[in-house]
């Protein structure tokens, strides 16, 4: 099979999905703004004359083209706005989109054109997919009456991210592997942090992650006194990620917006055997099982947050017992060959037609 993907190849969502198809044997392609190598795949990178997003626009004839030579069995945009309109403009069939998020939540409350935008994208596709029920469920809002959105959530490929015997001694790692962007409330947890780090006089924090508050992050972690036991690691390569958890004891995903459609770093985390604790949103409620796998809070409430902290610090058992709970969550729900299954059953009827 021959599959051409319009997606942003810098995602490690984007190069697991390649990735899991070149190596059962098929033909892929991937046009993208990045010009990153994705293993086992031809890239195809975009025109870039504005390096705005009006270059999506500028690149219309150049996918059309593209298209055209290559006549793909399934053509795949992982976006339902950028890389989707690119793929309905080609008329091309058969056609999938996958929403991701702030596609869905966002970009149709910007206007009634946007939202007419996005509702004529979908039209062209043959099969929506998106991340979670939840977000299948605000999707078929945008889609022709009775047709229905297919779930294929990120999976995790429980050989990478396998169980990890964590140190036993007197230190203590809170950390978060995100990017330190507004939406990811990564400020409420430094501000949870700095009340119970005296639980422990051993503990610290680890922010692994870049963005445009890592400075502003920076300065406030001086203002709460927490400097010295605070680490930012910045920008690391997905491969890197499992050894980035290993040195964790409790992970924190502490997100505001809404647009966090689907937990996959809670997911990594709980498939190391690590308690979370995540704000009580979007797709973060289908990835944590509250008081089970770790914890939920109200988004932005620090008392609430600090006080899940203070009870995994204090108890080690119920570390673990959560941890290990977390990774029974991910194998029966999120296991990575589960997932591809179900993706792989979208493209198999498309293949026949």
């Amino acid at each position: 099979m021959k599959i051409l993907y319009l997606a942003e190849a810098s995602s490690p969502h984007t190069r697991k999905w390649v990735q899991h198809f070149a190596k059962q044997g098929n033909e892929i392609h991937l046009a993208s703004l990045s010009n990153l190598p994705v293993e086992g795949a031809t890239i195809h990178p975009f025109w870039r004359p504005t390096g705005t997003k009006l270059d999506y626009i500028a690149n219309i004839d150049r996918v059309r083209t593209l298209v055209k030579n290559l006549w793909p069995d399934v053509l795949h945009a992982l976006y339902a706005t950028s890389y989707g309109l690119l793929g309905a403009l080609t008329g091309f069939h058969p056609y999938v989109i996958s929403v991701w998020g702030m596609d869905i939540l966002n970009f149709p409350k910007t206007s009634p054109l946007h939202r007419r935008l996005l509702t004529w994208n979908l039209s062209k596709a043959d099969v929506v997919c998106s991340t979670t029920y939840r977000m299948a469920k605000i999707t078929e809002t945008f889609l022709e009456k009775g047709k229905k959105s297919v779930v294929t959530p990120g999976g995790v490929d429980l050989n990478v991210f396998h169980a990890i015997t964590r140190k036993q001694d007197d230190r203590m790692t809170i950390g978060i592997i995100k990017h330190l962007e507004p939406k990811y409330g990564v400020e409420f947890l430094l501000r949870a942090f700095a009340r119970v780090w005296k639980l422990n006089s051993n503990s610290k924090l680890l922010i692994v992650g870049s963005g445009s508050l890592r400075h502003r992050l920076e300065r406030l972690s001086h203002d709460l006194k927490i400097k010295d036991r605070t680490q930012f690691i910045g920008w690391i390569p997905h491969v890197t990620v499992p050894s980035q958890l290993e040195a964790i004891d409790i992970f924190v995903n502490p997100s505001v917006d809404e647009s966090e459609t689907f937990g996959v770093a809670v997911l990594e985390a709980s498939a190391t055997e690590l308690p979370v604790i995540a704000s009580n949103i979007g797709g973060l409620q289908d990835v944590v099982q509250d008081n089970v796998t770790g914890f939920l809070v109200p988004p932005r409430d620090v008392d609430a947050l600090s006080k899940k902290l203070e009870i995994l610090m204090k108890d080690a058992d119920l570390r673990q017992k959560m941890g290990k709970a977390g990774r029974r969550f991910v194998q029966d729900h999120y296991e990575w060959n589960r997932i591809t299954k179900i993706m792989e059953g979208v493209y198999a009827p498309l293949f026949k037609t």
